[in-house]
């Protein structure tokens, strides 16, 4: 048995030469034209200075400082540098270490979420679709867990 026979639906090297000319032309012909492959891409003499032929979007956007490698930071949603500042307030605690600011910032994720959550029901009740501080205030009033709030949205 030849393998003409096994693999007589294959495509040959002239077949694919032949499509990728009928492709060519065909670009041709609405104006499109392919860029070589073999294109070699200038390198400016001193790397670190920025060119301005990169596009913008490609870098990335920080506000004069450099993204924080720790995975947790992208876990979260506060920002960990604020609340660590937050729990330096605490005359208590001399040192917080990476994990309990971690520990700590969800912590406060989800009981905002929970509050949040608590404070749409009333807010969907009144067949409203913005929660506002009465709704906030009734969550509090009702859930035992949150009564340790009360009288904190008086100001």
């Amino acid at each position: 048995m030849a393998s003409e026979d096994i693999f007589e639906h294959e495509f040959s090297e002239e077949q694919d030469l032949e499509l990728q000319q009928a492709m060519e032309t065909e670009a041709e012909e609405i104006g499109e034209t392919e860029e070589p492959l073999d294109i070699t891409e200038e390198k400016p003499e001193n790397p670190d200075a920025e060119s301005p032929a990169e596009p913008i979007a490609d870098k990335p956007v920080t506000n004069g400082h450099k993204a924080p490698a720790d995975h947790e930071a992208k876990m979260t949603q506060l920002p960990l540098a604020r609340i660590r500042n937050i729990m330096k307030l605490d005359p208590d605690l001399h040192m917080a270490n990476n994990e309990a600011v971690f520990i700590v910032a969800k912590a406060v994720e989800l009981f905002i979420a929970s509050l949040s959550r608590e404070s749409y029901t009333y807010t969907a009740q009144s067949k409203k679709k913005t929660v506002q501080k009465r709704d906030v205030e009734m969550a509090i009033s009702a859930v035992d867990s949150l009564m340790f709030l009360d009288g904190a949205m008086n100001f």
